[in-house]
């Protein structure tokens, strides 16, 4: 796979996301499991996504065969993490501005980056901030900056040595440079200076005379012992260095500290950003480079406009659905390369032909299973386990009206390779999960629920299965209550709650809103009892859908 670390995080660059609808059932999350590991085979680089939390029926399933679930994802936005950005140029606050110089031609960059010990961001230095101060040699600035500058720095700038180094270093930050006996005679004070010389010993006594905090030996083959006794008594530092008089000017202002000139006001963006935020946030500022921080404040990259212009969008198979009010928000705005599914045709629309594979059959994993046999390749046992819970799952135990014979047939193929009992495996899972006990409302109503938009009405319906109808009775009131709360808010023209017989024999519906009619024109034939149980129900794709469809079109 094609990877980059940041930090902590590992970010896949041209990953392809998996995804299912939202709030996934078990086919849906398996899906998209056993479609990325397919196609990790076939060498793409693919991931499972999810779009919700997983209901204790996929939980149950994933637990048992101890499969990870699939990663979440928020919306199909790009993020900063998703752009390749450059890696970033780090300093130390005590790296001198040599140091940052260097560093900065090294890679033709415009900024650097400031980090403490723990690789946080503490400030940036740009190349217009050191240019302001190795072309501005007057005036107050590089006078203080050079009061501030350790003689550690400006030994280090000057390759030099310490010839004596006075443990109460002192300097007032002026620079002078003594290359001519006419300076034994200036009125100049050399008190608390840094002093530069060459080997005049007339010019070096009348510095320490003068009390210079810093004198620069240059062009000194021969050290006086005399001077350096000088030097203690005067408590100034000696450095020896082997650059010429015209190297040591050049390279004097180049020794403060960086932390001296950075910048502190930093604009830096969070690696979790979204690019078209970014973008905006970037148009009202003119530095050519930003740093890009994780939650911790730790410097990941650089990453500048040209950057953001030309960006990959996020690419997305969609697996068990193919309808914008189901999908992953803001699918507009990524790329959508596949669609495997075996609902109605929806609303997603692309701008390029993709791959569209919609079969007449009881569960998109039986889809997939069906291309990794035209693959000529076989899932792994675990993932076989799941793929038949899946399965099980989707046409109730082969009860539903959606079954085929091909999802029988595969199912027994892929129970051979899992080394399950289909029956046994059903009736552990339904035991496990067919129950509302000790769930909200909104686990209950969300645990599988899908949006549809028929003739431009908005229906929506959440089902769930369950092995005793007295749990109905008990939360009836209570679901109904917080269904009319949720409609307030979302104004579907229908709102339907399915409870599902874990047997296959019909479904309770609750439902509220506009279209309630439609529902009892709908299923009055079907309506066995007070509790509204429709008798062989249980599909909303193959029976709800429809006779809705079919109501709505006749009125």
């Amino acid at each position: 796979m094609n990877i980059r670390k940041q930090g902590s995080e590992i970010v896949m660059k041209d990953v392809v996301h998996i995804i299912g609808h939202k709030n996934p059932d078990t086919d849906s999350i398996v899906s998209a499991i056993a479609y990325a590991q397919l196609k990790q085979k076939l060498g793409v680089n693919a991931i499972a996504c999810r779009l919700g939390e997983l209901n204790p029926e996929t939980d149950f399933v994933l637990k048992k065969f101890q499969v990870p679930e699939p990663v979440y994802i928020q919306n199909a936005r790009v993020k900063l993490y998703d752009v390749p950005f450059d890696e970033p140029l780090l300093l130390k606050s005590e790296d001198t501005i040599k140091e940052a110089w260097d560093r900065m031609g090294m890679r033709s960059t415009s900024a650097l980056f400031v980090v403490d010990e723990a690789q946080r961001l503490i400030g940036v230095v740009s190349l217009s901030d050191m240019t302001n101060i190795l072309m501005s040699d007057k005036g107050e600035k590089p006078i203080s900056l050079m009061k501030n500058t350790s003689c550690e720095n400006i030994r280090k700038v000057l390759q030099g040595e310490f010839l004596y180094e006075c443990e109460s270093y002192r300097t007032n930050g002026r620079i002078h440079i003594l290359c001519s006996r006419n300076a034994e005679y200036s009125d100049i004070s050399y008190r608390d200076s840094i002093v530069v010389v060459n080997d005049d010993l007339k010019l070096q006594k009348r510095a320490l005379s003068d009390g210079a905090g810093c004198m620069i030996l240059v062009d000194v083959d021969i050290i006086s012992q005399g001077i350096i006794r000088m030097a203690k008594e005067a408590n100034c530092t000696i450095i020896k260095t082997p650059l010429n008089m015209f190297q040591v000017a050049r390279s004097m202002y180049r020794s403060p500290s960086v932390n001296l000139i950075m910048k502190r006001q930093i604009i830096s963006f969070n690696n979790h950003a979204y690019i078209d935020d970014v973008y905006k946030q970037m148009s009202k500022s003119r530095f050519r480079s930003y740093p890009v921080v994780n939650n911790q404040g730790i410097v990941l990259g650089s990453i500048s406009r040209y950057h953001l212009l030309n960006y990959q969008k996020k690419k997305f198979i969609l697996v068990d659905h193919n309808e914008l009010s189901q999908s992953i928000d803001d699918l507009k705005e990524a790329e959508i390369l596949e669609v495997v599914d075996h609902h109605r045709i929806g609303d997603v629309e692309t701008t390029t032909p993709i791959r569209f594979r919609n079969d007449i059959i009881g569960s998109t994993v039986s889809i997939i299973a069906r291309m990794y046999k035209e693959a000529g390749l076989i899932p792994e046992a675990k993932t076989a386990a799941i793929m038949c819970c899946a399965i099980i799952s989707d046409t109730m135990n082969f009860n539903s009206p959606t079954t085929t014979p091909v999802d029988k047939e595969l199912a027994k193929e892929l129970a051979a390779v899992a080394g399950i009992d289909l029956d046994a495996m059903a009736k552990e899972m339904f035991g496990a999960v067919a129950t509302i006990k000790g769930r909200s409302m909104s686990e209950i109503l969300y645990n599988d629920f899908k949006e549809y938009n028929i003739d431009g009405k908005r229906i929506a319906i959440g089902q769930i299965n369950i092995a005793d109808e007295q749990e109905i009775v008990e939360v009836q009131d209570e679901i109904r209550a917080y269904m009319k709360k949720i409609n307030e808010i979302n104004k579907f023209d229908l709102l339907m709650m399915c409870f599902t017989a874990a047997d296959g024999s019909g479904s309770n519906l609750v439902f509220i809103g506009s279209l309630s009619y439609v529902v009892d024109e709908a299923f009055k034939e079907d309506i066995m009892d007070e509790l509204y149980f429709v008798d062989g129900v249980i599909s909303r794709k193959k029976q709800i859908i429809p006779m809705l469809s079919q109501c709505l079109e006749a009125m």
